[in-house]
């Protein structure tokens, strides 16, 4: 363990619930789930904000002085740590840290004419891992790469081959034109709002769009399939580096730093609508350390704490005493802001929100996954006491 090399790949916007190991019916993530099968998974990772560069800037903040324990320093004494991204704010704000090199892959952002790539070589992400390999084919290679892209908040390029047409679910016939089964409303209802949406959308420019009662039932549906094809895209490339580098069998790390709202409170996009679950529940898989779930609320900024134990002490990384633990109904507790004033309180059994209009919201966790049921008015001893 001492001498192997690392690999993290940390996203901005990767949805949880788009990923097969977390559950996903809808998506198909084969290498994901092949590194989640041997590795460790945490289930519940809660982040602090819903911005991504906010948990980023957390993770990656330079070890303060005389810290021999920081990740940083940990990995330095095998080599070089670097950093790969795409994001042109971190390459910036990396000039203050500890990375040894920072390698910044820009492209130009997309627009509404822009169209998806017709093969997967062609996508920004491919550009993206194909520095990360560069960087490995050094002759001095790194001690750990760490790979950053925002991608799925950014640019979704990948080709729509990608998802393949069932024909089990396509309709037989041509779409109805009539409006006889919509609700019936005094508001002009807006024909391009019914109409049927394509299997997958065109745009490249991810969407940030409010359901409505009239939007067509398979709006949030079409719009999930977009989102899966960029995530199929990242699975194919994580598929092609465990390929790359299995005859130097490098730790793989993959992690979101953010969530994203496909449908959720009737909403689609990063950081869309107001604050819930979707928005800072963020993936967190460690390749190899296991095959081990960890089903309790973790703060997902413990993921630095994680690296530096990851280099020391690897077979401790789930203390086995505490993974058998129950927590308590209200400890341990993740409290998460946002921009727009909002504030949540994630615990083992509750999610208490208070949307910026000071309304209260709670839900029962982790049986209520996606924030279905509102119980506050059952049960204002917890608003109460999450509240305070």
């Amino acid at each position: 363990m001492n001498d192997r090399k690392m690999i993290v790949i940390s996203v901005e916007g990767l949805a949880a619930s788009a990923l097969g190991c977390y559950g996903a019916s809808w998506n198909e993530t084969p290498a994901i789930d092949l590194l989640a099968s041997r590795g460790c998974v945490w289930d519940r990772a809660i982040a602090e904000h819903d911005d991504g560069l906010k948990m980023l800037a957390d993770w990656l903040a330079p070890p303060p002085s005389h810290a021999p324990d920081h990740w940083i320093a940990r990995w330095n004494e095998q080599g070089p740590v670097e950093l790969i991204t795409d994001d042109p704010r971190l390459s910036q704000q990396s000039l203050d840290n500890d990375f040894d090199q920072t390698w910044l892959i820009e492209s130009d952002p997309p627009d509404v004419d822009t169209l998806p790539a017709e093969e997967i070589e062609e996508t920004h992400l491919a550009s993206l891992f194909a520095g990360l390999f560069a960087r490995i084919e050094d002759p001095d290679p790194a001690a750990l790469w760490w790979l950053h892209t925002q991608s799925l908040v950014r640019s979704w390029d990948a080709p729509r081959w990608l998802v393949p047409l069932d024909a089990d679910e396509l309709y037989a016939g041509e779409p109805s034109e009539e409006l006889d089964l919509l609700p019936e409303t005094d508001v002009a209802l807006d024909e391009a709002e019914c109409e049927m949406p394509p299997w997958v959308f065109p745009d490249v420019v991810p969407p940030q769009l409010k359901l409505t009662e009239h939007s067509h039932p398979d709006l949030a549906v079409a719009w999930m399939r977009t989102y899966g094809c960029q995530v199929r895209l990242l699975d194919r490339m994580l598929a092609l580096l465990l390929e790359y580098a299995a005859d130097w069998d490098p730790i793989v790390v993959l992690v979101g730093t953010s969530g994203f709202s496909l449908g959720q409170n009737q909403t689609i996009g990063y950081r869309a609508g107001p604050l819930r679950s979707c928005h800072h529940r963020v993936p967190m898989i460690v390749s190899d350390l296991g095959p081990l779930r960890e089903k309790r609320v973790v703060n997902a900024k413990s993921l630095a704490m994680l690296l530096a134990k990851i280099k020391t002490q690897p077979d401790t990384l789930i203390d086995p005493a505490a993974w058998a633990s129950n927590d308590s109904e209200f400890e341990p507790r993740v409290i998460t802001r946002d921009d727009k004033g909002s504030i949540a309180v994630t615990t083992s059994r509750w999610y208490h929100v208070q949307d910026a209009d000071q309304q209260d919201r709670l839900y029962l966790k982790p049986d209520d996954l996606e924030d279905q049921n509102d119980v506050s008015r059952l049960r204002p001893d917890i608003v109460d006491l999450l509240g305070d």
